[in-house]
């Protein structure tokens, strides 16, 4: 984590904490309807700011409750995480929590073709394109095709990646780099990571 806590913007971020969530959980998002649309102040900071504020903290909270209590399991049937698409919906694409937890590594936090159901996948996308986001390791087919044979609990079925298969969610690309080093990874894993958007090396750029 010593790359992200030396990010500039996290750095920034950390040192303002404070501010930066009092002024954007509560001020401006009152403030905003109150000047620009002529709301009543009161409604602004009951509505946009105060009720908002408690919709997102339990759509959060959905995902360590609902999320390891209700769904399927097809990645690991042993674990209490589950696959819940209500909470998808509610949390961004945070209720896929069965593969999250079984593949914790993954910045997709899901195996999915599309971003209907993944809207958090979509924005790490949008920013590797355009370069704020590199390194992206998520899980090859035939590693989640292990591990879903050896511990699922039978809801997903195990087969190949449909051809043509391109849309940037089981991406398999030719720049796909092999074997990373992470400590708490098994070596038979490291060999079937794939990771996106790599950045180059210093002495390229």
């Amino acid at each position: 984590m010593s790359d992200v806590a030396s990010d500039p913007v996290v750095r920034f971020q950390r040192k303002y904490y404070i501010i930066l969530a009092l002024l954007l959980t509560f001020v401006f998002p009152a403030i905003v309807p109150w000047y620009f649309w002529n709301e009543h102040l009161s409604v602004c900071w009951y509505t946009a700011a105060i009720f908002r504020y408690v919709v997102i903290l339990h759509c959060t909270w959905l995902v360590n409750s609902v999320a390891h209590v209700w769904g399927v399991k097809p990645y690991d049937k042993n674990i209490r995480a589950a696959e819940n698409k209500i909470v998808a919906v509610a949390a961004l694409g945070e209720g896929w929590h069965n593969y999250h937890h079984v593949f914790p590594w993954d910045y997709k936090t899901a195996e999915l073709g599309d971003y209907k159901m993944n809207v958090t996948t979509a924005f790490l996308d949008l920013m590797a394109k355009i370069g704020w986001a590199y390194d992206l390791k998520t899980v090859s087919a035939e590693l989640i095709n292990k591990r879903v044979k050896r511990t699922g609990d039978g809801s997903r079925v195990v087969d190949a990646p449909a051809e043509g298969d391109d849309d940037g969610h089981h991406h398999h690309h030719d720049d796909n780099i092999w074997g990373w080093g992470d400590k708490d990874m098994k070596t038979d894993d490291m060999e079937l990571v794939e990771i996106h958007h790599q950045k180059l090396p210093k002495f390229v750029q």
